[in-house]
């Protein structure tokens, strides 16, 4: 009876340590974690950061990084999860993809690491090696585009009763982007009509042998208020150009463009003297 009953507890010991390994390898769990980011980015430049995380379970928690020492989070994280199906050794194998994605915009050049990314799951801690970027300083386009802005008046001698054309013209050896800001001179002792157009093209014109693109920032028809010297200060344009890196990006909605890098240039305006006259008819 006795060796019956201890050949039982035999079978129950042996059958619970075969099945032992058997559970081992089923609740492995294989997970890494890599990030995809470009190699090198110039100053200023702003770029994606994938931080991948591949299991043979589901993970749906996204990576969180806070803070960037030397980038600025512009956007994320932004997470998307996807499985993918595959056969090995004639068994089905499904490996499961969370994908969390940053924006971010280089702000010091060097060579830096970006945050490793983790996570603790099953009770365990992930981390990805680290990843190195090279941030390049990028050359100021502003630094090497020729602008100014040239102030055209019709007359500089009026009478009380004429009136005058007033331009703001820009010169600049590199089509702009867009105008950012402007400072124009305040004009009090006129009456003032803008007749600037709202959609205008670059023109060319040559000035001591350099070819500029010319456009009207401002064009105004002036009528005096009173005789006398009047003084238009100083003002300042803040213009935006914009230069084609020749690489292709991916936007956050997966929409694909030519990459550019935005540069600004501020142009300052001179300051005009018109001195007005009552000169009545004899």
């Amino acid at each position: 009876m006795k060796t019956g009953y201890s050949y039982s507890i035999y079978r129950i010991f042996l059958s619970v340590a075969l099945l032992f390994p058997f559970l081992s390898i089923t609740l492995a769990q294989e997970v890494k974690i890599k990030i995809n980011a470009p190699e090198s980015v110039f100053t200023g430049e702003q770029f994606r950061v994938d931080y991948v995380i591949e299991s043979d379970e589901e993970i749906k928690e996204p990576v969180i990084i806070k803070n960037m020492e030397n980038f600025s989070i512009l956007y994320g994280p932004s997470v998307s999860s996807s499985a993918a199906v595959r056969f090995r050794k004639g068994k089905r194998v499904v490996t499961y993809r969370c994908v969390s994605v940053y924006y971010l915009e280089a702000q010091k050049e060097g060579n830096h690491a970006l945050p490793r990314a983790e996570i603790t799951f099953g009770g365990k801690k992930y981390k990805s090696e680290v990843v190195r970027l090279e941030v390049r300083p990028l050359k100021s386009v502003g630094d090497e585009v020729d602008a100014f802005v040239k102030t055209i008046v019709t007359k500089s001698n009026v009478n009380l009763s004429d009136t005058l054309m007033l331009t703001y013209r820009l010169y600049t050896t590199k089509e702009i982007n867009r105008v950012i800001g402007a400072d124009f001179p305040e004009i009090s002792d006129f009456y003032v009509t803008n007749i600037t157009r709202s959609r205008q093209s670059f023109d060319e014109e040559t000035v001591n042998g350099k070819v500029y693109k010319v456009v009207d920032l401002r064009n105004l028809i002036l009528q005096p208020k009173q005789i006398g010297k009047v003084e238009f200060p100083k003002g300042q344009v803040t213009v935006e150009y914009s230069t084609p890196t020749g690489r292709k990006v991916r936007d956050m909605w997966g929409d694909v463009y030519n990459e550019t890098i935005r540069d600004e240039k501020t142009l300052d305006i001179d300051s005009l003297t018109i001195r007005v006259q009552d000169l009545k008819a004899i």
